[in-house]
């Protein structure tokens, strides 16, 4: 019993209440990180309560703007239409380069219409051929690749327009 009581008093201790470690309030003003706006005041000190008038502007040389100008350009190249929504079809596509070079080589032989490519996206090896923007001309074209390759695909791509 006697050691009950002491365990009681010794769980009891440590439960104490803390203390802050500091006297007053803390106020941090970070409004100065806002995105994508800074904040710019007329009085050299703000207090934590006090309504101030403030005039925003936007930040200069922030990644945001770099990105919205990214963003403008490949609008701007959609818009004059060097890209278009497509399809082309894939034969090959597999880790080995000898086999994609094979896959070529018979899709050029069979299909020399369809310009047949290997291209390397790590870690494949794909072998594409055929640029179609009409879907029911690439289906008539993939059914007849599909005879010689059992496991070809009809892939959506976007398909950059020269007008050469």
């Amino acid at each position: 019993m006697r050691t009950h009581r002491l365990i009681i008093l010794l769980i009891l201790a440590a439960c104490k209440a803390a203390t802050p470690s500091s006297s007053g309030r803390y106020h941090e003003d970070l409004s100065v990180h806002r995105f994508p706006y800074t904040i710019e005041n007329n009085e050299a000190e703000k207090t934590a309560y006090s309504v101030q008038a403030e005039k925003y502007t936007p930040l200069t040389g922030h990644i945001g703007t770099e990105l919205d100008s990214i963003a403008k350009i490949a609008y701007q190249q959609n818009i004059e239409g060097r890209y278009v929504d497509g399809y082309t079809i894939q034969v090959y596509s597999g880790a080995n380069r000898n086999d994609a070079n094979e896959a070529e080589s018979k899709m050029t032989e069979f299909f020399p219409d369809l310009d047949a490519k290997v291209t390397y996206r790590q870690p494949n090896f794909r072998v594409r051929g055929g640029q179609f923007i009409d879907r029911l001309e690439a289906n008539r074209v993939y059914n007849e690749v599909k005879r010689e390759f059992p496991r070809a695909l009809l892939i959506p791509e976007r398909l950059l327009i020269s007008y050469e």
